[in-house]
């Protein structure tokens, strides 16, 4: 099945898995299926996710919100946990802000993604270009708003749609090490302070660019020739029944590209069920079939991954895997060969590598074995 399954009963989530009855659990429009139902030792799966669930809440790992299991075209596990309310003041530095207390995370709580932002550009992009008719082979000088035009120049006028989509767009920036990213939140014109700094030359190194992904959604909105933000809904959140969701614009007024949106972690699910179904969702293809081949293949090399059009292709313990990845530990990671889909959400914002660390670790130690797969295991 290519959906998620509905059933008649509520059952509290406490007690899912101390119950091994054969019927579906109701979670709203989503259900929680026995592990049986997906092939998995059901015995096995419990002992595994309870233990996960009580090392979560005993604080062997830090500020986990929610996690999600799906195999096999069945939701076998959803859980919430205490966690932190921080958020990131953009504007005012790129600085994590403490909530004022810790909550009780829910399933109908909208999560701020991060870079799992990027994800759903890199999807949306795809959806446009083939309404359009464009490629990725494109030029970017073909396609600008009129008004951004001369700001393109010297060998930024070669840029390609796949340059922007694979981060090897060449301008000189350092988001990581240096303030490229707290000054592009001060900015009143994200793309005209991208297009102002030098470019190196399209495709001469892959380097991680937040600024690229909100130009990306400018031009699409302008060849669109509609507001992104309808567009959007119509043609990609409406179809995945996606509604409890923020999304936040750009100064110029094109929804943000790289950070700002706000999804609950079922949603993310759904993208993520859409993603590994090759972009079909329940008996609607949403993506394009071959945009998902090519969104989630190799198409740069930063180090120590691979990275497609704004996902990164990953593995942990051997096992290869597909990720839509933000800040503080927000990941829907697609596992193709499994027929799975992890979805996570934390509070650790600006603690890298603690965040990919600890979800890495999760995976392996009680996901993997849980699910049946054999390999090494971190504890």
């Amino acid at each position: 099945m290519n959906g998620l399954k509905n059933c008649g009963r509520y059952i509290a989530p406490s007690l899912i898995l101390l119950l091994t009855a054969c019927a579906s659990v109701q979670r709203g429009d989503m259900a929680v299926a026995p592990a049986t139902a997906a092939g998995v030792r059901q015995a096995v799966f419990e002992d595994y996710m309870a233990r996960l669930g009580a090392a979560v809440r005993v604080g062997d790992y830090q500020d986990i919100h929610g996690l999600l299991v799906y195999k096999n075209g069945h939701l076998l596990y959803e859980d919430y946990f205490r966690g932190s309310n921080d958020h990131i003041d953009f504007e005012g530095g790129v600085k994590r802000i403490k909530g004022e207390e810790p909550i009780k995370w829910a399933p109908d709580m909208p999560h701020y993604v991060a870079s799992v932002t990027k994800s759903v550009t890199g999807i949306l992009t795809g959806i446009a270009l083939d309404e359009l008719g464009l490629t990725v082979e494109d030029k970017v000088v073909d396609l600008l708003p009129p008004e951004l035009v001369p700001q393109l120049q010297g060998k930024a006028r070669d840029l390609t749609i796949r340059h922007l989509l694979t981060m090897t767009a060449g301008f000189r920036w350092d988001e990581w090490t240096d303030d490229d990213l707290v000054r592009l939140w001060r900015e009143d014109d994200f793309a005209r302070f991208l297009l102002a700094h030098e470019n190196l030359g399209p495709g001469s190194e892959w380097r991680y660019n937040s600024a690229v992904p909100n130009l990306v959604l400018r031009i699409m909105e302008h060849q669109l020739k509609q507001p992104l933000a309808k567009w959007a809904e119509r043609r990609f959140f409406g179809p995945l029944g996606i509604s409890n969701y923020r999304w936040l614009k750009q100064p110029t007024g094109t929804p943000e590209g790289s950070a700002r949106l706000y999804l609950t972690p079922r949603d993310m699910l759904k993208i993520g069920v859409t993603v590994l179904n090759a972009g079909r969702w329940q008996e609607r293809q949403v993506i394009p079939k071959s945009w998902v081949t090519a969104m989630t293949a190799h198409q740069a090399s930063p180090e120590g991954a691979g990275y497609g059009y704004y996902f990164w292709l990953r593995e942990a313990g051997g096992v290869p895997y597909v990720s839509a990845d933000g800040d503080g530990g927000q990941q829907i990671n697609i596992f193709p060969r499994e027929r799975m889909v992890v979805v996570m959400t934390q509070g650790n914002y600006l603690a890298w590598p603690l965040y990919a660390d600890q979800a890495t670790d999760i995976m392996r130690t009680y996901i993997f074995p849980a699910v049946g797969l054999d390999g090494p295991q971190s504890r």
